[in-house]
Order: C-alpha cells, then structure tokens, then sequence
C-alpha cells in the first residue's frame, strides 16, 4: 500500500490499480490519510472512514458490492455514464464522483461521504430520474404518506410551488412538508433526499 500525507487519523482507503485517481486526491489536501491499494488482499484498517473505488474503462462491480456491505463505499469515475450510476446504486455504493468535476467539488463529495452524506451529483441523479430510474419510493424509508408524495415530486424536480399545486395545498405548507422530509432523512438537501430514496430502492 501507498501512503500519503495527513493530518488526522480517520483514512481512506483507495482501491487504485493505475494511480492516476489516488495522484488526484493526493492533490486535493483533503487532510486526512490516504492509502493506496493496487491489488492482493483487501485489508480493512480500524482507522478508515471511507473507501475510494476508481474507475477508469470498467468498474469492479464484485469489489464494490464487498466492500459496500461493510463500509461507506463511493466510486470515483473517469468515465462516467448513467448505466454505472445506476449500477453503483444497485451494488450499494454510497456514492458516484465524476473525476471531471471542479477539486473543490470532489473535495466537499469525499469529505461529505466520510460525514455520512451521499455522493451522487445532482446532474448524476436528474439523468437517473429522466431515465425512469426509482420514482417510487421504498418501503425501508420511514416516511409519512405525504412525505412519499413529496419526495416522488422532488424526484421529478418539482419545486415547492409545483409541489403546492399538484398537492393542492399552500407552499408555505409544501416548503413545510419538505423540511420536515429532509429532518426524517437527516439529510441536507432535496439531492441527498433522491440520494437516499435511490439507495434504499
């Protein structure tokens, strides 16, 4: 394994056989370990946060789909397309990062999933939307009728007055039901919400 610098003790452990990704998030100063795996065994270490799964041509779905199943896992892609966001989702992933993206942008998405929010770019999501993907709304998800109302409408990007009028309520009622939605999902945002929805599906 490759180290890198840090500053505090929490890591991430990236799976990068090329290092042209792992090369990229050592520029960023994330402020936190970094180590590099290339292949053999997959050691997990107590002080790892958060696993990084790079994507060049094709994704290791096997491997993600493992490591998921025991620790925050989120895809950092090269090439990215609608298919593998689709497939990270199904294999768990907690996340689906475009290398193409500002340092900044990938810096707060890596710094957030190690927070426990969800990595997924709005445009990621509203593609997946378009394209048919979870408008309905999970079972798993502890919400209220109305809030499954809510977020299906989000989904499709409704704001809160397009929520008002196909509701038929205020929108000071539905920016109200929204709120509400994001407190019982403890998530930040209506992208992190369609994140969550698409991840329990």
């Amino acid at each position: 394994m490759d180290g890198g610098a840090s500053t505090t003790s929490a890591g991430v452990l990236v799976f990068d056989a090329s290092g042209a990704i792992f090369s990229l998030l050592r520029s960023l100063n994330l402020g936190v370990p970094l180590w590099r795996v290339t292949s053999g065994p997959r050691e997990l270490h107590a002080e790892i946060s958060l696993n990084i799964v790079a994507a060049y041509n094709e994704t290791d779905w096997e491997l993600v789909g493992e490591l998921a199943e025991s620790m925050t896992t989120i895809i950092l892609t090269a090439n990215p397309n609608p298919d593998d966001a689709s497939l990270a989702v199904s294999a768990g992933a907690f996340g689906y990062v475009d290398t193409h993206l500002t340092s900044d942008a990938i810096r707060r998405s890596i710094l957030g999933a190690m927070q426990g929010e969800h990595a997924y770019s709005r445009r990621v999501l509203s593609t997946l939307i378009r394209n048919g993907h979870w408008l309905r709304v999970p079972s798993a998800l502890p919400l209220t009728p109305r809030q499954r109302e809510v977020i299906v409408l989000i989904a499709k990007g409704a704001a809160d007055k397009e929520i008002a009028r196909s509701l038929g309520i205020t929108t000071a009622t539905a920016q109200k039901h929204v709120t509400n939605l994001l407190k019982r999902l403890n998530v930040p945002n209506r992208a992190a919400a369609v994140a969550a929805m698409s991840i329990a599906s």
